[in-house]
């Protein structure tokens, strides 16, 4: 029987078809941004729900600082009910292109934004992981996903795959506007298949600390995640992955925010992740460390360099997308900790929540 783990297991490979298919992402990007008669594009705004969001949040500032694009999020809720007229009927004549994001291609309120955007005649791309769906059919431009058919609810390949993919939007659109070269992109992609071929060891290297520590996580059901840049969006997809899969009750925050009103609900019935990136706010993150290990209890730093027995050491190669490789960390600490308490991840917990509200079309 397919686990989880599994296709934890499938991301790498299937990452690196999306690198291979870049040529054909990007010719089909600027074919359809001309015949849309754009000329050059300012602006991605994303639209998406759960782990589609802090996917696109995940690409955000790769889409920033190195595709020279401005990039914004909205979820589809508050886009559809509150800001599409405000922004689709304004008279300025504004060089943004809106991405959709919906995995399965049937999410409601996805393509209810679509059919605004559509109406209000903005150029649209829609990734999913089947063109034959509603939101890929009602797209302008709909782009593979490339996570195949994923077969659980909790998206592990999906998550990846689709930042891949908008990371690599972003390149075409670039490329498009003609800011980015072929130089700037082949260092990028070089250092792309650099990642993918290290998430393997990030996986034994999240295995090995969880056995040392199972003991500990298991007793608790209460996790507070921190991370800042890229590693923001990772805390926040790492909450999600603990909540719905151990599941657990979970919250993240970036790092600043987190030492202001949230540690006044610290205590040590909480286990607390801090994420690392060498380089980035190195003595903060030692210094709420210290604080959370010697005054509240369970804390582990993910990163570069351990602190203690309790950090978890992962060999980050990637300068672009290191945090493809600190999410697999909360992918497969998700599985092992939903596995040893006996959740058949097969199944939703409340599935019955679809009697009440109907999320797809």
């Amino acid at each position: 029987m397919t686990t989880v783990l599994d296709c934890i297991e499938r991301v790498p490979i299937l990452l690196r078809r999306i690198k291979e298919s870049y040529p054909e992402r990007r010719k089909a990007v600027s074919a359809y941004l001309t015949s849309e008669k754009v000329t050059y594009v300012d602006k991605v705004i994303f639209i998406a729900s759960g782990s589609s969001y802090n996917s696109a949040h995940m690409a955000k500032l790769f889409i920033k600082k190195y595709c020279h694009l401005q990039a914004e999020l909205k979820y589809p809720n508050i886009f559809v009910k509150y800001e599409a007229e405000l922004e689709l009927d304004s008279q300025t004549e504004g060089r943004e292109v809106y991405v959709v994001i919906s995995q399965g291609g049937e999410t409601r309120l996805v393509y209810e934004a679509l059919e605004k955007i559509k109406a209000a005649n903005k150029p649209c791309i829609a990734i999913t992981s089947d063109p034959n769906t509603s939101i890929s059919r009602l797209a302008g431009l709909p782009v593979d996903m490339g996570c195949g058919q994923e077969e659980f609810l909790y998206r592990t390949i999906g998550f990846s795959t689709s930042t891949g993919v908008c990371c690599m939007l972003g390149m075409s659109i670039a490329a498009f506007n003609g800011t980015l070269d072929e130089e700037e992109q082949r260092k990028i992609l070089d250092d792309y298949e650099i990642m993918t071929e290290n998430l393997k060891e990030v996986e034994e290297q999240t295995k090995q600390w969880y056995e040392r520590h199972k003991f500990s996580l298991l007793r608790k059901n209460t996790v507070m995640l921190a991370g800042t840049g890229d590693l923001y969006p990772t805390a926040n997809e790492g909450d999600i992955k603990l909540m719905e899969m151990a599941p657990m009750v979970t919250r993240s925050f970036e790092l600043e925010e987190f030492i202001h009103g949230p540690q006044n609900a610290f205590d040590g019935s909480m286990i607390f992740f801090l994420l690392h990136h060498r380089g980035e706010d190195d003595e903060k993150v030692r210094s709420i460390a210290r604080f959370l290990k010697e005054k509240i209890g369970f804390c582990c730093v993910i990163g570069q360099e351990a602190g203690d027995g309790r950090d978890l050491p992962i060999s980050s190669v990637s300068h672009y997308f290191f945090a493809l490789e600190y999410v697999t960390v909360f992918q497969v600490l998700g599985y092992l900790i939903a596995t040893d308490r006996g959740r058949d991840l097969h199944r939703g917990v409340n599935s019955v929540i679809s009697d009440y509200i109907k999320k797809t079309l």
